[in-house]
């Protein structure tokens, strides 16, 4: 008798004390359990969903072809071809001068030009190399890339090789690149005036008005660290090279993804570094790349540049 009277006060005991609880918290017995299921699986789908949309950015196209860039913890660097003021014996002037011209027009004379002295201001680089430079800071801020990169000095970074690079123009970094990086698919002429490219029996030169440049993605053979070489025969294929990377490099990423690839392409310099036409890719792109964005391929094999040989 007493131990069914003490068990009817234990459960009135654990009743009042489920219903005041129940009161404060507003959460009855039976859902504490999908309370506590509930905890756990939002912040695990949460975090499941975080991971596919990181994912499912990383395989954009152009986030592929730019993805060593993109998640570069070290500065990017952008090598262009340094010049600075020299004798007729290729010696360096102690006082170099550079001079400015602008229209100032006169009473007498309405196409008169100013000049302005401008005194040690090296090193310089060409129109072309600044062009093409611009055409690589645009690039960059399309992946949100806004700092983390600099225009490198050819004496102090000369020995750099742990960092993404762009090399633009045939500058002296740009052949020191061409021995430390693998693949490399495009081929300079002798005298430095034709190009070519491999898998294809065409060789572009420079003689007027044409022009040809390359535009390669390459690896640093040790460090693995991806490089784009960037360069024509002459300054407007050298301008135009940035150009042709921005302007297709979506479909570079759909055709190649993260992997090495070489485009070839002539210019006019009478009709300016707008005017450009791939002449010819390498290698072919993948199968599955090709299933996966089959208009893309198909339009570029209707230009007919894939390899031939």
């Amino acid at each position: 008798m007493l131990y069914i009277l003490l068990t009817l006060i234990c459960k009135n005991k654990q009743t009042m004390i489920q219903e005041i609880f129940d009161f404060f918290t507003g959460i009855t017995k039976n859902s504490w359990r999908d309370v506590v299921i509930s905890s756990m699986l939002i912040p695990l789908v949460f975090y499941l969903f975080t991971k596919l949309c990181t994912w499912l950015k990383s395989i954009l196209p152009l986030n592929l072809v730019l993805a060593g860039f993109r998640k570069s913890k070290k500065d990017i660097l952008i090598f262009l071809s340094q010049l600075s003021a020299a004798s007729n014996q290729s010696q360096l002037t102690p006082n170099q001068l550079y001079v400015c011209q602008f229209p100032q027009p006169q009473p007498q004379n309405q196409t008169y030009l100013e000049s302005r002295p401008y005194h040690n201001i090296d090193p310089l680089w060409s129109q072309a190399d600044g062009q093409c430079a611009a055409e690589v800071y645009n690039l960059l801020g399309q992946i949100n890339k806004h700092k983390g990169f600099r225009i490198a000095n050819l004496q102090r970074d000369w020995t750099e090789h742990f960092s993404p690079i762009f090399s633009i123009g045939f500058n002296p970094k740009t052949n020191d690149l061409m021995n430390y990086c693998s693949p490399i698919n495009f081929q300079l002429g002798t005298n430095c005036d034709e190009l070519s490219i491999t898998g294809h029996n065409l060789v572009l030169g420079d003689t007027y008005p044409s022009d040809a440049g390359i535009l390669q993605k390459t690896y640093m053979s040790n460090s693995k660290l991806p490089v784009f070489i960037l360069a024509g025969i002459g300054t407007t294929g050298t301008e135009t090279s940035g150009k042709v990377l921005n302007e297709n490099c979506i479909s570079f990423g759909k055709l190649y993804g993260s992997r090495s690839f070489c485009v070839l392409f002539k210019t006019d310099i009478t009709r300016g570094s707008n005017y450009y036409e791939i002449m010819g890719v390498y290698p072919k792109p993948k199968l599955y790349r090709a299933l996966w964005y089959p208009i893309t391929f198909i339009k570029w094999h209707n230009k007919k540049i894939y390899p031939t040989n």
